[in-house]
């Protein structure tokens, strides 16, 4: 009987140090890369994603892939050291809700199934929980600014809605011309005291609080700061703004990035306002709009118009 008894604990004691080496494993892993005849070129890294809990990362991979076999792996080349990623269930599909895996020492068995070529492959590895999930993204058509600092006096006359935030104070994004997954915004933002959250805002993929709705890893993130979004994140959260005065805001909705740059109290020279879009034909431009002085959203300088969104005399122009 000692001799069992001994031998439970040992074998108890076994398998939670064996937990214990993947959960560090999982915490200390910085890099991951896709390999296999899915991946074109053979190898590609995935990006690094922060999450809401410090510390901890995901691994994020956007782009294309072709039919075939798609193996998540530590090194970039088959080593000693290399791990790889296995899914429990035989054939699973890249394309999948929170499918688990096991970490195994070579790749016999350990491929991810892509069945159909695609330049939409989103999927996102989560070394804590050990899980998997992919999709073929969507594209999205739209993209709002919504918050306590986009307008005054939201919810205004509204009986029970005095300083909520409303869908219809929302600013709709320009939708890039060149990468429809890139949606671009320049305006004021401003710590309006009557709303609640008077420097928050987040970005809804409609004109609607939900489903698609991007979010920050932390709450009061600066946007000044931030370089990738939490897409349908469980919690609420919402960027801050540090001062009042013009932003440009640059989402890429496919890729989960953001940037933003403050352009200052008051809009650049050649900026006084941003009216209504005017669709026009390049050879339709007269000689004086063309010896006219010529702005990007960020309030730089152009030497000509260029394809997509110009700004001239307050006008936002989109030169086909």
């Amino acid at each position: 009987m000692k001799l069992r008894t001994l031998f439970l604990i040992f074998l108890l004691f076994f398998q939670w140090s064996m937990v214990n080496v993947q959960c560090s494993m999982a915490f200390a892993q910085t890099r991951l890369f896709v390999r296999g005849s899915a991946v074109p070129g053979g190898v590609q890294e995935l990006t690094r994603f922060q999450t809401s809990t410090a510390n901890r990362y995901t691994f994020k991979f956007h782009g294309t892939l072709l039919p075939g076999d798609l193996y998540i792996t530590t090194t970039d080349s088959p080593r000693t050291a290399s791990r790889y990623y296995m899914p429990k269930l035989v054939d699973t599909s890249i394309v999948t809700e929170k499918a688990d895996y096991v970490i195994k020492t070579d790749s016999t068995g350990a491929e991810w199934a892509v069945l159909f070529a695609g330049d939409n492959y989103r999927f996102t590895v989560d070394t804590y929980n050990k899980q998997v999930s992919g999709e073929l993204f969507n594209r999205w058509y739209e993209a709002w600014i919504c918050g306590g600092c986009v307008e005054d006096e939201q919810g205004k006359g509204i009986s029970g809605q005095e300083g909520h935030w409303q869908i219809t104070a929302g600013k709709q994004m320009e939708q890039s011309w060149d990468d429809p997954n890139v949606f671009e915004w320049t305006g004021l933002l401003k710590a309006y005291s009557y709303n609640q959250e008077p420097k928050r805002f987040k970005i809804n993929g409609q004109y609607g609080w939900g489903p698609k709705v991007l979010h920050p890893f932390t709450q009061d993130a600066s946007i000044l700061t931030a370089k990738q979004v939490w897409y349908n994140g469980s919690e609420d959260y919402k960027w801050a703004i540090s001062r009042d005065g013009y932003y440009h805001i640059t989402v890429n909705v496919f890729k989960e990035t953001i940037t933003a740059e403050y352009l200052g109290a008051e809009l650049p020279d050649g900026i006084e306002t941003i009216e209504n879009d005017e669709i026009v034909n390049s050879k339709s431009l007269n000689s004086k709009s063309l010896n006219s002085k010529w702005y990007n959203l960020a309030g730089q300088r152009l030497s000509k118009p260029q394809r997509g969104l110009n700004i001239i005399g307050g006008r936002k122009v989109i030169i086909k």
